[in-house]
């Protein structure tokens, strides 16, 4: 089903609205390179907490650097008052690079850090797992971000707690139907599919690895992102559960605060 972002903030607080006391609302957002995810999850996350908490969150999960439709950041400090929404990047359960090395084949496991076995599945499943473990029995769960600048995971500095009910979790695999994914893909009360055209999505991973650095040149980066970003977009494409709702991502129209002016506080 198609949606709107407001039409998806919406559902997702009557959802919400009929947990039972003690459970938590999962979310899941994917989609391929340059689909938008991030830049629709940490909006969503922070019109969710307006919404139920009729104000501004005190420490929005929001933050763009630079502010543009390639990057969007996650405040470090998001969750950490009165919001019931938080959202966390599947980035965060990257391999580090010294883990990288350790694998049979390094190089290989390097120039295509981003497919789905250079992730830590099975922390990621774990961590899903604890989330769907009642409240009354779980204490702060810390989780791995993903530092750009380190180009490596590091801990959350605000855990998770009973506190938040709702947690969205977004990244290329969260809806990949793949008999080592699947398990985690389950845990899922609801699935959002982010869509973009191909080209567009090239055209966006093309100017977000060049300006970060990751290869030395452009035609390098050419390289890369068609060999690996864009080969992995094709999987998730075509090995995903069915989404309950997709949004689609048009040039030109970021997904912001804005997107979500007609949510109701």
């Amino acid at each position: 089903m198609e949606v709107t972002p407001d039409e998806l903030a919406k559902k997702i607080v009557q959802q919400y609205q009929s947990l039972p006391d003690d459970k938590r609302l999962l979310v899941a957002i994917a989609g391929p390179p340059g689909s938008g995810k991030s830049t629709l999850a940490y909006p969503l996350t922070d019109a969710l907490n307006s919404k139920l908490l009729h104000h501004p969150p005190e420490n929005p999960s929001h933050i763009e650097q630079p502010k543009s439709l390639e990057l969007a950041e996650a405040n470090e400090d998001q969750g950490k008052n009165d919001e019931i929404a938080i959202c966390v990047g599947l980035d965060g359960w990257h391999y580090s690079r010294k883990e990288l090395d350790g694998f049979e084949d390094p190089k290989e496991a390097h120039w295509r850090r981003g497919a789905a076995f250079t992730f830590n599945l099975t922390l990621y499943s774990d961590f899903l797992k604890s989330l769907r473990e009642p409240l009354s029995r779980t204490n702060g769960i810390y989780f791995p971000t993903f530092d750009h600048a380190l180009k490596d995971p590091l801990i959350s500095k605000i855990p998770i707690t009973s506190r938040h009910r709702i947690v969205i979790v977004e990244g290329l695999y969260c809806l990949l139907d793949q008999p080592e994914w699947k398990d985690s893909t389950e845990q899922f009360d609801l699935k959002i599919w982010v869509e973009v055209d191909k080209e567009q999505a090239r055209q966006r991973v093309l100017k977000r690895n060049f300006e970060a650095g990751i290869v030395a040149d452009y035609k390098a980066c050419e390289e890369r992102v068609n060999a690996v970003d864009m080969a992995n977009g094709e999987e998730v494409r075509n090995h995903r559960v069915n989404p309950d709702y997709i949004i689609t991502s048009i040039e030109d129209h970021p997904f912001s605060r804005e997107a979500f002016s007609g949510v109701p506080q």
